[in-house]
């Protein structure tokens, strides 16, 4: 007999994804949802697939991604917490956990997210760092304060069709980004995308387009140009999923503004 699904549950993810073949469900591919699915059904004791907030590619990280589902399990969120975490493979964790309302959704009740992308210049690529940054050779030319003046041009409301392969059924390629903030820390520079939503590999082909532009192989007015003249799939940079992160969904204007400073839907942080 069928038991009622009572309850709706939320988690927050982290993973490497060095080993998934992204974060939907594929029927063959070992992927983020099919492990959590896995290890939910045993324990809950009943079938469970679950949703989630925003699809990663093969080999992008996530810090916060977002999943929800349904159960008729007793068990607390804090038991289904410790239970997962006991189950899952060294490559997620479970990092909160909750009960929500059954009109959340991972996806559609989202207001925005943030992603960041990693990338390191150096002589060599030290081994621990290989699946999560992008490596440029030191001896190579690279611009950094031209990548950021170039990562500008993307903030605000624009039809980033451009930046993306291919639009899904019914999708608005019109989308708002809040702000991109890029920092140096050495070696290491760290781009970070603020938006209301993002399409299919948008964020890598932004920053295959930025790091063509810092090393010289396309002029900065090249994302001027992508935007003002939107045709789907026209850039065809796209950075390795290695150094992308999914870093954060948000859920409230407020979480939003406070996280990036700025004001977001007349909300100020």
């Amino acid at each position: 007999m069928n038991r009622p699904l009572l309850r709706a549950i939320r988690a927050t993810l982290a993973y490497d994804g060095s080993a998934f073949s992204g974060s939907q469900l594929q029927k063959a591919d070992r992927t983020v949802a099919s492990e959590v699915n896995k290890a939910l059904e045993k324990v809950l004791a009943h079938p469970v697939r679950v949703r989630v907030a925003s699809r990663t590619d093969a080999g992008v990280h996530a810090t916060g991604q977002v999943i929800s589902f349904r159960t008729s399990s007793p068990r607390t969120p804090g038991e289904i917490y410790r239970a997962l975490n006991g189950l899952l493979p060294g490559d997620i964790r479970v990092t909160e956990c909750s009960e929500v309302d059954f009109t959340f959704h991972p996806r559609y009740s989202a207001r925005g997210k943030a992603y960041l992308y990693r990338i390191l210049r150096a002589k060599q690529l030290p081994p621990m760092s290989r699946e999560y940054v992008l490596f440029i050779e030191e001896a190579r030319r690279f611009d950094p304060d031209a990548l950021a003046r170039a990562a500008e041009v993307f903030e605000g409301e624009h039809d980033f069709r451009s930046l993306s392969p291919r639009l899904e059924d019914g999708e608005n390629p019109v989308k708002t980004i809040w702000r991109v903030l890029v920092t140096r820390d050495g070696s290491l520079t760290e781009v970070r995308f603020y938006g209301s939503g993002f399409m299919y590999q948008m964020v890598r082909r932004m920053m295959g387009l930025l790091v063509a532009i810092a090393e010289g192989r396309e002029p900065e007015s090249a994302a001027k140009e992508a935007l003002e003249s939107p045709v789907t799939g026209s850039v065809r940079y796209n950075a390795s999923p290695k150094g992308l992160f999914l870093e954060r969904v948000f859920y409230t204007d407020a979480e939003m503004a406070e996280a990036i400073g700025k004001t977001v839907g007349g909300v100020s942080g």
